[in-house]
């Protein structure tokens, strides 16, 4: 009888023994033991600082152990500080150059391009200004130089007020290339920090014009966005036209983008995969003003997670 007591008393303790450790794996371990806490870096484009303040406050909603702390400055400068592992991702108003894929090669990364949103760059004019349209060409001479007062594109006698973004900003660098087809910009033209600022500018100055990403117009008081045409008999178009904007009529639309520095692992995975997600991330890009990815495109992205 009491070989049989010892034996039911040793396997008690046993069960005991097991239950312990077995809460304590379940539990991750009592007594303030928690999941481990991320914190992702991401730097880059002022077009985007607001996409990604929205992405990044309903992303920790969800992934309370996640943190993803975001900074403007321009898509140079996130670029800049990926490529020297300051941050995880860089957020892109345009898309990375090859001298900067080379120098991240030279650093020994391979980074990863993810289309995240679209923009339409909207062209803004304070309310006063009766113009509504304008063709590629007259916004290139306005941003050129070319035109200096309203009156030479059809406006009033006034004079033309430019604002657009300092050198670092990926949307300066669209808008060069693609509307002033890498030529110079006006010297006369007013470098802002940042798209509210420019808005905030033009809403200021009768003569004035600016260019912003599309998210910025949105309940914006004192401004009109202008629709553009590729040609004087094309048809014009506004930014604020989803299916125009989509379809590439709206002529000055592009993509946003976010890089890693490699293929994207733990915390900074489930961040591009909940921005990638048509019900979550994208969701808000259209909340916010900017346009999702069509499901093509959104599948193409997906398919660089796995």
């Amino acid at each position: 009888m009491e070989k049989k007591t010892m034996m039911i008393a040793v396997g008690v303790v046993a069960v005991l023994i097991i239950a312990a450790v077995a809460g304590v794996l379940l539990l991750g371990g009592e007594g303030g033991d928690t999941p481990a806490k991320t914190t992702i870096k991401q730097k880059g484009s002022d077009t985007m600082l607001e996409l990604c303040s929205a992405w990044a406050e309903e992303f920790g909603i969800e992934e309370r152990n996640i943190t993803v702390e975001i900074s403007g400055g321009g898509s140079g400068t996130g670029i800049t500080a990926l490529i020297a592992k300051q941050v995880d991702v860089a957020q892109a108003s345009r898309a990375m150059k090859s001298s900067e894929y080379a120098q991240a090669q030279a650093a020994g990364l391979n980074p990863v391009e993810f289309k995240v949103a679209i923009d339409g760059i909207a062209i803004i004019v304070h309310q006063s200004n009766p113009i509504t349209e304008l063709t590629i060409e007259q916004l290139r001479g306005i941003y050129n130089g070319t035109y200096t007062n309203w009156n030479q594109v059809g406006g009033p006698d006034r004079p033309i007020a430019l604002y657009g973004r300092q050198s670092t900003s990926g949307t300066y660098a669209y808008f060069q290339e693609h509307v002033l087809l890498n030529g110079a910009y006006a010297a006369s033209m007013n470098q802002m920090t940042g798209n509210a600022a420019i808005v905030q500018a033009v809403q200021l100055n009768e003569g004035g014009i600016g260019y912003v990403g599309i998210g910025y117009v949105s309940g914006a008081s004192g401004i009109n966005v202008l629709m553009i045409k590729k040609t004087a008999s094309s048809p014009a178009y506004s930014p604020l036209d989803k299916d125009a904007v989509l379809s590439g009529q709206y002529d000055i639309a592009r993509y946003l983008y976010l890089y890693t520095a490699d293929a994207p692992t733990g915390g900074t995975w489930q961040w591009l995969n909940w921005i990638l997600d048509a019900n979550k991330g994208q969701k808000v890009a259209e909340d916010i003003g900017f346009y999702a990815l069509p499901s093509d495109v959104l599948e193409q992205q997906r398919a660089k997670l796995f």
